[in-house]
């Protein structure tokens, strides 16, 4: 865990030096926090076969997405490199929002798709990507999270309300 700590901060410290701006600093946070939050939402669910399906699904969205950039080399828009196509801040953060929406469902992952929905934009936002780059990360992470990940096996308990009546909701997964 401690090991972990050390490395997120380390890359957040990195990622600040370089950015020039507070969206694109906000980006480089997203980067590493939402695949960070949806890792400690499978440890709170003492779910280590989940752990495993997350570390596949970035893994192999990382892969993708760093062969594509070497096979691709197009220029940025800020013309800072040759590696914009496509956006690996997207396709990480999808490939997480994913994990989770997979694994423990819509309502879960709302927040984590809207959030990397916002690192998205707030690449095209810094110049750092076209909008072609955004969607295909996007694409990217999403379709490799979609082939990793299965639902979560147990019982999800959750409360509803609805025009006059409350109650509880039970799912079992087997």
């Amino acid at each position: 865990m401690l090991k972990a700590s050390l490395l997120c901060g380390v890359l957040l410290f990195s990622f600040n030096t370089q950015a020039k701006s507070t969206v694109e600093t906000s980006s480089d946070v997203g980067l590493v926090l939402i695949p960070a939050m949806a890792w400690g939402l499978s440890q709170w669910k003492e779910d280590s076969e989940g752990q495993h399906q997350l570390y596949w699904s970035l893994g192999s969205t990382l892969v993708t997405t760093e062969l594509l950039k070497y096979a691709i080399h197009e220029r940025r828009p800020d013309g800072s490199g040759n590696d914009s196509f496509p956006s690996g801040h997207t396709s990480l953060t999808f490939s997480a929002a994913t994990y989770v929406q997979q694994r423990y469902g819509w309502k879960t992952s709302l927040p984590f798709y809207a959030a990397a929905t916002y690192v998205g934009w707030s690449r095209v936002d810094s110049d750092k990507h076209y909008t072609k780059d955004v969607l295909a990360g996007a694409l990217i992470g999403y379709l490799n999270a979609r082939y990793f990940t299965e639902p979560y096996h147990g019982v999800q308990v959750s409360a509803y309300s609805d025009a006059g009546s409350i109650g509880l909701n039970l799912h079992m997964a087997f």
